[in-house]
């Protein structure tokens, strides 16, 4: 038996309810604008797919290849959308393509359904789809959608099984219009109460399933990413996998790999400092070798300096065991670098930090129920507007380092259930830690806040000291060199451009920033050092940062947050500006540059500056034609009636009068409004009788094709009527004079 285009209907609307709980998935996670234009495509294949196939009956084969084309779309496009977003660069998961794929198959079934077979097929795909969403989604509202697709299939079954009732037993059967409404609301109101009747009831067989030790992961009660279950640990990989699950801990008997410290990342990654020749002349003791080098490693590891004079990286094998290869992980935007030690003091090779910026008194302060840590310079920044403030979650995992990881600009953190100033610091360098720890505890999840800096502070907030000799410049148009910010951008454009990132090459000499800057070929500690130092060339205050960079590509769609790993260290240089803040530049290439964005009157102005002659042609071309306005208006005019001779008579007569009270309007002789077009025209060439034949012969023949049944007109004599009333003319006559 056929499906009823109602049946068809209800099962296409349950196959796009699947296809919808699919979108929050990828919302977060993937490009909106790849998104949205994947969404736009099935929505107009679709609606063409149902057009053509309503009205594409047999014979009709332009509609049927349309429905088939269409068709064919719903199918390939998810495919298509993801091959090509990730050849240009943009993240889109083959698995979330995948189920939208599932989705459209569904769709595509229902389309093409002719029997209750194949209906029920995509019924049980869709339903299916829904369910699947809503169990890996972590958002609560998701069983709504599941919900609302169970209340319409329940009224789709409602109804069909009342008509097959109708159809065996139509003498005692007698349906009403509140039986469907009556039964769906029933059966909706049934799984929503079982439902919430049954919510977290039924928990693991163990009966140590609820999380209580701190390395457990928590439990779904304080922590929805968290799995419950203490004995197989898989808590604990839940904290791992899931970048917003679990808070501190000081516990770390779930980990199974070494932590690696900063200095250790670094000397793997970029290669080892040089020792010093008194170094390696110096003999030791056996006794004294093995307690000589941890106090050695442990102050390296500490941050206190920074060697620009390193030998070529060399991977070391104590990382290969690690279970899990990631170090911190960063649920927050890509491209940008993540702080840990900053350095301010150069001797030529060696960077050292000689600035006092300790601060161990934050300032606390409660926002929405929740205990925040802020630094008192920059907490009133992050108070001043809302918009200009961003919160990101880092997670640590197996980081030996005291430090935070954080963002420029951190203006403050939080962490989950802790309420004490003492866990909290900024040290001497102006980066955040946690003193009187060994390191951050593992599985440790902090809220950071950092403060938003717009393109036009820096233009105002950076100026260079005075007392340093400034390079010479091109003159502006103001008579002023540029600006300290712009000298700066040039320095980086040189590096970026000029410079080539390789951090395999070793130093030969013991002057590692000149043979940098003589080969132009090194690593990202040697093109932040030559940045900081030509920024004091120019008079700015500067220092180069040690950290992560979080990659692009290091983003995991289906977690939701970057894992950065130890060859993610990276080095950087920051520029202070006169309030006190500090901001990144990035100098290396290959890395993205940090965004400054500008306000709506800097890009006016910019604008305004790059393209003022522009505008001034453009306002001198308005002003001509403005001035020059009744002759080009009189030869577009005349080009269009000489244009018209296709046209039918009573269109040309229309075009003809159009063209004569235009001309009128601008001569400053418009039609009085009720005045009849016969009186009006003769009144314009009363004083020229020549003219006013030709005009009344023109309404004669006007009336007599309007209202007479007139087949023909003569051109001729509409053309010189057209020619004769012409702007110059009716302006003389305006004035009394004649021609």
């Amino acid at each position: 038996m056929p499906t009823s285009p109602r049946k068809r209907n209800e099962t296409i609307l349950l196959a796009i309810l699947s296809i919808t709980s699919v979108i929050p998935l990828r919302y977060f996670a993937e490009s909106r604008g790849w998104l949205f234009a994947e969404i736009g495509v099935l929505v107009v294949a679709l609606l063409v797919a149902k057009i053509a196939k309503t009205f594409g009956k047999p014979g009709r084969r332009k509609l049927q290849f349309l429905a088939n084309f269409a068709i064919g779309l719903l199918i390939i496009a998810p495919v298509l959308f993801a091959v090509v977003a990730r050849g240009s660069g943009s993240l889109i998961a083959f698995e979330t393509s995948a189920l939208t794929l599932f989705g459209t198959t569904s769709l595509v079934i229902a389309l093409l359904a002719t029997s209750e077979r194949t209906r029920a097929m995509s019924l049980v795909t869709s339903g299916f789809l829904v369910l699947f969403s809503n169990s890996i989604s972590d958002d609560p509202r998701a069983v709504w959608l599941a919900i609302l697709w169970l209340t319409i299939c329940v009224w789709h079954l409602v109804a069909n099984h009342w008509e097959r009732l109708d159809l065996c037993l139509p003498d005692s059967v007698r349906p009403t219009s509140g039986v469907r409404p009556a039964s769906v609301l029933l059966a909706a109101t049934l799984c929503i109460i079982g439902g919430l009747l049954i919510h977290d009831r039924f928990g693991e067989s163990d009966h140590l399933a609820f999380g209580f030790m701190p390395t457990s992961g928590g439990s779904k009660w304080s922590d929805p990413a968290a799995r419950s279950g203490v004995g197989t640990g898989d808590a604990a990989i839940a904290a791992k996998d899931h970048a917003d699950s679990f808070g501190a801990v000081d516990s770390d008997i779930f980990l199974e790999s070494p932590e690696p410290s900063l200095f250790d990342m670094f000397n793997d990654t970029i290669g080892e400092p040089k020792k010093k020749k008194s170094e390696r002349s110096q003999g030791l003791a056996n006794q004294n070798a093995i307690q000589t080098h941890e106090r050695t490693a442990k102050s390296e590891k500490g941050g206190a300096s920074f060697s620009t004079d390193r030998m070529t990286p060399k991977k070391h094998h104590h990382f290969d065991d690690a279970v899990e290869a990631s170090v911190v992980q960063w649920d927050g935007p890509t491209g940008i670098r993540l702080a840990m030690n900053r350095f301010d003091t150069f001797d030529g090779k060696d960077w050292t930090n000689s600035a006092k910026l300790a601060d161990e008194k934050l300032q606390r302060i409660e926002i929405d129920k929740h205990v925040w840590f802020f630094d008192r310079k920059l907490q009133p920044k992050a108070f001043e507007n809302s918009d200009d403030v961003e919160v990101n979650l880092l997670k640590v995992l197996r980081l030996d380092s005291t430090r935070l990881p954080a963002p420029m600009m951190t203006a403050g953190l939080h962490i989950k259930d802790v309420d004490r100033k003492d866990f909290f610091a900024i040290d001497n360098d102006g980066s955040l830690y946690m003193p009187g720890r060994e390191k951050i505890p593992p599985l440790t999840v902090v809220n950071l806040a950092s403060v938003k800096v717009m393109e036009d502070e820096l233009l105002t907030l950076l100026t260079s000291d005075s007392s340093t000799p400034q390079p010479a410049s091109a003159k502006g148009v103001s008579g002023r060199g540029p600006s300290a910010y712009e000298q700066l951008q040039a320095i980086v454009k040189e590096l970026r451009s000029n410079f080539t990132l390789d951090r395999n090459t070793s130093t030969t000499t013991d002057d590692p920033v000149a043979e940098f800057l003589r080969n132009r070929r090194g690593g990202d500690h040697l093109f932040a050092t030559v940045a900081a130092l030509k920024a004091r060339e120019i008079g700015l205050q500067s220092r180069i940062v040690t950290g992560f960079y979080v990659r692009p590509d290091s983003f995991d769609i289906a977690a939701g947050h970057a894992c950065l790993t130890p060859d993610d260290v990276h080095v950087w240089t920051e520029i202070r500006l006169d309030d006190g803040r500090w901001f990144e530049i990035e100098p290396t290439p290959g890395y993205r540059e940090p965004v400054y964005t500008p306000s709506t009157w800097l890009v006016a102005k910019r604008f305004a500056g790059a393209y003022w002659i522009h505008g001034l042609a453009i306002i001198f071309a308005f002003a001509l034609l403005a001035f020059t306005r009744l002759i080009w208006i009189e030869w577009l005019l005349t080009v269009g009636w000489s244009l018209s001779w296709p046209l039918g008579r009573q269109r040309q007569l229309r075009l003809a009068m159009q063209i004569v009270e235009t001309r009128a309007k601008l001569a400053g002789k418009q039609r009085p409004v009720g005045t009849p077009q016969r009186d009006w025209m003769e009144s314009l060439v009363a004083c020229d009788l020549p003219l006013r034949t030709r005009v009344r012969e023109f309404c004669n023949d006007a009336d007599m094709s309007i209202f007479g049944g007139g087949t023909t007109i003569d051109r001729g004599r509409l053309s010189g009527v057209v020619r004769g009333l012409n702007t110059r003319r009716l302006k003389q006559f305006n004035n009394g004079g004649t021609v």
